[in-house]
């Protein structure tokens, strides 16, 4: 099945449920209950365990001097990754970070792009936590646009205005680069806006838009998205990715490239060459936090 299709309500329950533990009676409990609930995901979803193992063994076999093996300890281990990274999520968009624990070296990337105000485009993936890096709009009080798959944006947007009024978050709701998706977007980029949009998911209804890259030393389709949306917004790409760390979290951000240029009689060979080199990217930070990629569905063999 193409990933879209899975059903994760039943997990996302779980989530809920430990999010509550974690809030209304404490953090032990957190730890005493995250166990059974993520042992009886980990034994339902199959598909789940047999996409986290075949990730283990092509990075097993890409850095084979690495500790990491694929077996069911290191297996469970990133489902329980998993569940805390989700609580991580929702203390992220309710509560916030605090700025003490994010350690963010190229920050002044950052605040040279708003300063800028020409806005830009961000592509960050299911590596770490991506959710933890929306806290770049409290950073730097700039609205962040977060493109997500969920059919519940508006109701969600209404909720965390209720809750933080004082978010900078927005979720825009998408399923297909549409004209007035990109006239939306536009004017955030000409407001001097930031946009997220993750680089490691195929498109929903894009059928064919995709490119192989080298990734774990197979090919493996990413989408062209991201790509051809910066081209006709115009505007600078980056890279984020955002690893957890004993101290808090990691925030690395990268520029990809000033604009996505669209030559005639070589349209794809720009985007073959960015979706490579994010490929490359996704790579180098998996190497850093194997354990943290958090990708349940089929990837290299994905059916569209």
């Amino acid at each position: 099945m193409h990933w879209s299709q899975y059903r994760e309500q039943g997990f996302f329950l779980g989530i809920r449920l430990l999010f509550w533990v974690h809030h209304r009676i404490g953090p032990y409990a957190f730890k005493v209950t995250v166990y059974p609930v993520v042992l009886f995901y980990y034994l339902k979803n199959r598909s789940g365990r047999k996409a986290v193992r075949e990730y283990l063994e092509f990075f097993s076999r890409r850095f084979p001097n690495s500790s990491t093996r694929s077996n069911w300890k290191t297996g469970f281990q990133i489902f329980l990754n998993f569940a805390n990274s989700a609580r991580e999520k929702l203390e992220a968009w309710f509560v916030g970070i605090p700025d003490n624990l994010v350690n963010f070296p190229d920050r002044s990337e950052l605040h040279q792009l708003v300063s800028s105000r020409q806005g830009g485009l961000i592509i960050g993936s299911h590596l770490g936590n991506l959710e933890v890096s929306r806290a770049l709009g409290s950073l730097t009080e700039v609205r962040v646009n977060v493109l997500v798959h969920t059919k519940h944006a508006v109701k969600f947007n209404k909720m965390m205005k209720m809750l933080n009024p004082l978010s900078q978050v927005r979720l825009i709701q998408v399923t297909d680069i549409s004209p007035a998706l990109i006239i939306h977007l536009s004017e955030a980029i000409e407001d001097g806006e930031l946009i997220v949009i993750v680089g490691d998911r195929i498109p929903i209804n894009s059928v064919g838009r995709t490119c192989d890259a080298d990734f774990l030393g197979r090919k493996a389709p990413f989408p062209q998205g991201p790509y051809i949306l910066a081209s006709l917004l115009k505007c600078p790409v980056y890279t984020l990715f955002c690893l957890s760390s004993p101290d808090g979290y990691d925030i690395y951000m990268e520029k990809l490239c000033d604009r996505v240029l669209m030559k005639r009689g070589d349209r794809e060979g720009h985007i073959h060459f960015l979706v490579s080199e994010f490929a490359k990217r996704l790579e180098r930070y998996c190497r850093m936090a194997p354990l943290q990629w958090y990708n349940f569905y089929p990837f290299w063999d994905q059916q569209k």
